[in-house]
This record gives C-alpha cells, structure tokens and sequence, in this order.
C-alpha cells in the first residue's frame, strides 16, 4: 500500500521574542513607557539607553519522521503545547517547516480550527462553493455534491445567512460537512468536533469511518481518548514537540496514558497494620499491565500482601467507582469458593480476581482496595486506587442493573497465586 504521508526529520522553530515594551498594550501603559525612557535619557544623555531584545527559540516540533499509509486513520494525541496542532498546520501548508522535507500524494482537505476557512461576509452557501474551489473542484463538481452537505450540516434554512450570525455549532457542522463531501484524499481534523452536541460527534465519527474505509487517509486530533480509539487504527503520540510512540493505536494511547496519569493501573508501596501489610497492586490482562481495556476483555487484578498475624477476622475486597465516586460493583473474597483461609495463613500471599469489562459501559472507572481488621476496623480505605479504563470497540455491550447504594455483585472469582 502507497504511502499518502511521508515526513521526513521535521521542525519547526519559532522566535519568542523578550522585550520590554511588549508587555505595554494599552495606549495609556506605551505612553507611561515612553515618558519614563525620555526622563532616563534627560538624566543620563550620554549612556546607553537601549534595551536590546532578547530572542529565546521554541522548537514547537523537533526532528518528526512519520509516514501514513493511504487509508489510514491516524489519531495524534498529546498534552496541550505538545505540537499537534502546529503539525496538522504545516501538512495543511498553512506554516511552512524550518528543517525537514514533508510528501503528501492528493487532495488535501482540512478542518483545524471553527470558521477556518469561511468568509464571514458571505452567505452558507456561497462558503460551501469557496472552499470547493479552494480545493481545486470545478463549480460542477461542488453542485453534485451540495445536497448531501446541506443534509449532513442541517443548515438548510440558513443557507441565505451571512455565517458571521451562525453559531459555532452551526459552523463546525457545515465546516465538517464541506471537508468530508468534497472528495478529500486526506482530511485533516483538529479538535473542532469538541463544539458539536453528541448526535452530531457520532455522525461525524461514523463519516470519518466510511471514508477511511474508502481508501481516504484521516488524520485526527483530539483530547478524547474515547473518540481516537473508536476512530483510529494508527497512532502518534507527541510530547514536547518530539514524536514518543507511532504506530498500532492501541499502544500509542498505552503510551501516552502511562504518561500523563497521576492514578495509575497498577500501585506499589507498604500500607497496613501489625497484621496484614499491602505491597503491591494491579490490573493486567494476560500477565501483562494494561493502561486500558477493551469491553470484550477480562481484567485480572493481583493483589500481593503480608499476614504478620493471622486472624479470621481480616477481610479484602475491593469496589468499581465511577468518576461521581458513585459505587457501582463491589466483590469481597469472602465470597470467594476456596478455601479462604489460606489467604490469611502466615507468610507473604498473592490473590487475584477477574474482573469482566463487559459489565461496564466505556468511561473511565476507579478501583479501590479496601481491608477490615480486628472488631471490624478498617485497615485500608481510599489509600490504594487504581484507574480502570474502559473503551468500545465495537463489542456487545452488556448491561447491568446498580443498587445505587451498594452497586452490582462482582461475583465469587478470587484465586489463591
């Protein structure tokens, strides 16, 4: 398969300039500057009062060598600054790279930012001839296709009105409509899908799917991971303007969220008391850590700990949250059909659960280890928590009633390692 992108050592430098007048913007503030700069000169007339600027370089992206094949579906995900944007920007030829060569092989069409590309002045429909001649299509090409993106934009009653008075919703729909009717063989998107109800979003995705099914080359970027994974099948993650992962999307948004979490799928340290002591806690998936799972996947949570002095009246279990901190399924190893009292005999244990991902709705779930002791006394509570990650992929969902108090029962699936 041809590749449609092919981008070679890029960067792109920018000059942040340092001058003291630059912090002056209103005319009131210039004047009080300019006033003080003539005292200093009447003071001292034969010094030096220029105050030479000071230039800093910023490698917005340093050294990038990505290719794209055609019919890819690449999501490019990042923190805010990374350089997603200012790439999309120079495959879109709207800035030009300082270092590297960039190929791309077709028509290009781009949707970076709400209004890009529309001329305020002019009417729904005569933007949507624009941009079709921007992109290089005849007037006739542009008419074949002007009904499917009215219907798609749902802006036919206002196809007579100035887009200055449209809404930005109604913007990014007829940008979106325009961009991916006109016959793109790459279309870049960046973000602007964020201002569009839900309706619209899953329109759009199921769009971005028909055509890179097509044989079209998609590039997206967003901060919903959701969205990147029902999306795209390649990846590129991006920090600080360097390319840290690219390839299969699954590893890409591994990467990237074993970056940026703060509560991670798995937890290390020593908790307890003078009877149980907890070492080590997380989530796999066939042995391995995962920093997400799909809902057709079995979760396995491996609970390591230290009995110092048995008792029978120790008890582990653990809770599903979700982000409202709402208990949604609960298990405790009580439960459990072995024999439960060889968790707690002397020595160092290991016990793990399966936890099914099919029970749960994509979104993003908390995991909380929670540990009772003598007279009933809680020895861990909130202090180990995981993160647990949930996405679709176009798996059957199963869904589960809550006890909106006490949650769903997990089920009795706790093993002795």
């Amino acid at each position: 398969m041809t590749n449609d992108i092919e981008i070679t050592d890029l960067s792109k430098k920018y000059q942040i300039c340092h001058d003291p007048q630059a912090m002056y913007s209103t005319l009131r503030e210039t004047l009080a500057f300019n006033a003080k700069k003539a005292l200093m000169r009447l003071r001292a007339p034969f010094s030096s009062s220029k105050n030479p600027r000071v230039y800093e370089e910023f490698w917005a992206l340093k050294d990038v060598n990505l290719t794209v094949k055609k019919g890819d579906r690449v999501g490019i995900i990042g923190r805010n600054g990374a350089g997603k944007s200012t790439l999309l920007k120079i495959l879109s030829k709207i800035i030009s790279p300082t270092t590297g060569h960039l190929k791309m092989r077709g028509r290009v069409a781009s949707l970076l930012e709400v209004g890009t590309g529309f001329h305020p002045e002019l009417t729904g429909k005569e933007n949507i001839f624009l941009n079709g001649a921007i992109l290089g299509m005849k007037r006739h090409e542009i008419s074949t296709k002007f009904d499917a993106i009215v219907n798609f934009a749902e802006v036919d009653k206002f196809l007579d009105t100035p887009v200055k008075r449209y809404s930005s919703g109604m913007i990014a729909r007829l940008g979106f409509a325009i961009a991916a009717h006109l016959d793109p063989d790459i279309l870049i998107i960046d973000e602007v899908l964020a201002v569009g109800d839900a309706a619209f979003q899953e329109k759009c995705l199921k769009t971005l799917n028909e055509l890179g099914g097509a044989g079209r080359t998609v590039l997206f970027v967003s901060h919903d991971i959701n969205a990147v994974m029902n999306l795209c099948n390649r990846g590129v993650y991006l920090d600080k303007g360097k390319v840290v992962a690219a390839g299969p999307i699954d590893a890409c948004v591994d990467a990237y969220m074993r970056h940026v979490q703060t509560i991670s799928t798995q937890w290390q340290g020593n908790l307890g008391d003078d009877h149980i002591r907890f070492t080590k806690m997380r989530i796999m998936s066939d042995q391995h850590s995962k920093e997400f799972f799909y809902q057709n996947e079995s979760a396995i949570i491996e609970i390591e700990y230290e009995i110092f002095k048995p008792s029978k009246e120790i008890t582990i279990s653990i809770g599903v949250w979700n982000q409202r901190n709402q208990l949604l399924a609960h298990s405790g190893h009580f439960e459990s059909s072995e024999a439960v009292a060889q968790f707690f005999q002397k020595g160092k244990r290991r016990i793990s659960f399966m936890l099914d991902a099919r029970l749960f709705h994509e979104g993003e779930y908390f995991i909380k280890l929670e540990c009772g002791g003598y007279h009933n006394r809680r020895v861990i509570c909130d202090d180990i928590i995981l993160k647990f990650p949930v996405y679709s992929q176009s798996a059957t969902i199963n869904s589960c009633r809550t006890n909106p108090r006490t949650g769903i029962s997990l089920g009795n699936r706790w093993t002795l390692m």
